[in-house]
Formats: structure tokens, sequence, C-alpha cells
């Protein structure tokens, strides 16, 4: 009787060992974008770094970054 229990977990385990193993490689895919037409990328007068247009600041008619810790300071 004991063996008969210890098969049944031994066999539950690889079961869910593959069931694991099969669901990592059936992920569904990235859903698509919200915008079919993307956004404007901009580069920063300062350091140099592209970043979307809706998170630069546009002063004196160059682009800087807004809430870039390492971008060098004015």
């Amino acid at each position: 009787m004991g063996r008969i229990v210890l098969l049944l977990i031994i066999g539950f385990l690889v079961y869910l060992a593959f069931r694991g193993f099969f669901r990592v490689n059936t992920r569904k895919p990235a859903p698509p974008a919200r915008s079919v037409e993307g956004e404007n990328m901009v580069t920063c007068a300062r350091c140099g770094v592209n970043l979307p247009a809706s998170e630069a600041r546009l002063a004196e008619g160059v682009f800087t970054c807004q809430d870039n810790p390492r971008c060098k300071a004015p």
C-alpha cells in the first residue's frame, strides 16, 4: 500500500513538472500596440537621450529631459 501511495505522489510531481514546462512554451503573444501611428521621438539637447515627445520638455526651441536624474544640469 505504501509503495502505491509513493508512486502516486511521484507521478503527480512529474505531472506538475511537465505541465509547468509546457505552459512556459505556450505563452500568449504580446498584445498589439494601442496606437497605430505611434509617438514622435525627440533627442535631449543636453544628454543626447532619445525619448518620446510627451516625456520631453520644450524650452527655447530645444527638447530636454523632463524627469531624468542622470541628465546634465542646464
